[in-house]
């Protein structure tokens, strides 16, 4: 969750950067044009993305299965801690010691693997990313928009009350993006 947040507010930002210089050019030329997209939705909507998210996807489900088979087990011991009151004192301890070496492994196995996917995220989406971003200025440019705002973050924070659905330009802009960069071959077909 935490990487899909970053992953958008850095994202968020390009774009900002990306329609801040043609923001400028054009507000000088006449009144600003606003463009409102679903930055998540480019997950699943960019062929591209959706691919190497799919491939990710695939890499780390064994180890995903392995934290989940952790985390269940850190479970169990703790329901027979609370719930069991016929150990002994000594089979208490060893039980205790047992679930509070396996609560460090756990923690220390979910931050290391949160940060290779981190990792690996950025070294399989980050060029596809810049792409995206280098294409959304020239669509601003070719439909007069001046600033483009990720929808989410606006509905989130509640910064913006009302937006008008023909300022959303997501739908149409993944699509042009996908005619421009069709997903490669069997893409389509993989999860």
């Amino acid at each position: 969750m935490k990487t899909k947040l970053i992953t958008t507010l850095a994202l968020m930002l390009l774009l900002l950067l990306v329609a801040g210089g043609e923001a400028r050019a054009q507000a000088q030329a006449g009144k600003p044009k606003i463009g409102i997209v679903d930055v998540l939705a480019f997950r699943d909507a960019i062929g591209e993305l959706k691919a190497k998210y799919d491939k990710l996807q695939a890499e780390f489900a064994p180890r995903d299965r392995e934290i989940q088979a952790m985390q269940t087990k850190l479970a169990s011991q703790e329901k027979v801690l609370k719930e069991n009151t016929n150990l002994t004192p000594q089979q208490a301890a060893k039980l205790t010691d047992e679930f509070e070496a396996g609560k460090k492994e756990y923690t220390r196995t979910v931050e290391d693997f949160q940060v290779q996917v981190r990792k690996r995220e950025d070294d399989e989406t980050g060029p596809i990313k810049e792409k995206l971003g280098k294409f959304l200025e020239q669509y601003c440019t070719k439909h007069g928009i001046t600033y483009v705002f990720d929808g989410r973050a606006l509905q989130e924070t509640g910064i913006v009350i009302y937006a008008s659905p023909a300022a959303n330009i997501t739908e149409d802009f993944v699509k042009e993006y996908n005619k421009a960069y069709p997903a490669p071959a069997g893409a389509a077909s993989a999860k």
